[in-house]
């Protein structure tokens, strides 16, 4: 790492709290293994939280690549590391780094804001440090479904864009950044969400594309074929903003 990141994250840990950067000697929490490295990224009284790194085949120390933060959903209540396993990899293909961040949850007896917190200082530890994750802290995307589509629209962080997977959203759901360019995935026949309440949110911030589809109930992009389409979306939409 170099001298600058060092201070960087020295410096955001002074901020955050209690947090530590370096490879862990278990695969994640909780022992989830997805066949890539990882690193603690925050120290908690909870446990320490990881993000699991798919980076390109290709891929040089030194490289400055657009990233992806990817976060589960569950309600804010459970864990589900691998959700977005298939998306990350798919980044990784397409020339960017897919990261995908584990984040508390109320089963631990934490709260939603702790959930929120963990992913600003998540996307404040990717940005921090370029060398340890090959990234460009100017091309970073937050990516979440349901609850977790909720915190990325809640986490106060410098990302640059927005991909939503049926959000749990409404059009009262206040934004910490009305102005990031966004994409939202969601089903007219989603039970959980109303297609209105994402319909809604969507046009009330400044640039939000909604692709709408006519079949499936909530959490329709984990199965084909809108696992397949849904995914392509998101890489043409980065991909078209210079990641």
């Amino acid at each position: 790492m170099s001298r600058f990141s060092t201070v960087a994250l020295a410096l955001l840990c002074l901020l955050v709290g209690s947090c530590g950067l370096g490879r862990s000697n278990v695969e994640g929490w909780p022992d989830v293994d997805l066949g890539v490295p990882v690193e603690i990224y925050k120290s908690t009284d909870q446990r320490d939280l990881h993000i699991h790194m798919f980076a390109p085949v290709d891929a040089e120390h030194s490289d400055r690549r657009g990233a992806v933060l990817f976060f589960h959903g569950g309600g804010y209540r459970s864990t589900r590391v691998p959700q977005f396993e298939h998306q990350a990899k798919a980044v990784a293909d397409a020339g960017m780094v897919g990261l995908i961040v584990e984040y508390r949850v109320t089963a631990e007896g934490t709260t939603r804001d702790d959930a929120i917190a963990d992913g600003a200082d998540a996307a404040r530890v990717v940005a921090a440090n370029p060398d340890v994750f090959g990234v460009d802290p100017q091309r970073i995307a937050m990516a979440g479904s349901s609850a977790g589509g909720h915190l990325v629209t809640q986490a106060d962080s410098s990302a640059a864009a927005q991909v939503l997977f049926n959000p749990a959203v409404s059009p009262a759901t206040s934004v910490a950044d009305a102005s990031v360019e966004t994409i939202v995935f969601h089903s007219r026949e989603d039970r959980i969400v109303e297609f209105d309440n994402a319909e809604g949110f969507c046009a009330a911030l400044a640039a939000c594309e909604l692709v709408a589809f006519d079949e499936g109930d909530h959490g329709f992009f984990n199965d084909e074929p809108a696992l397949t389409v849904t995914t392509n979306a998101m890489i043409d939409f980065l991909k078209a903003r210079g990641w």
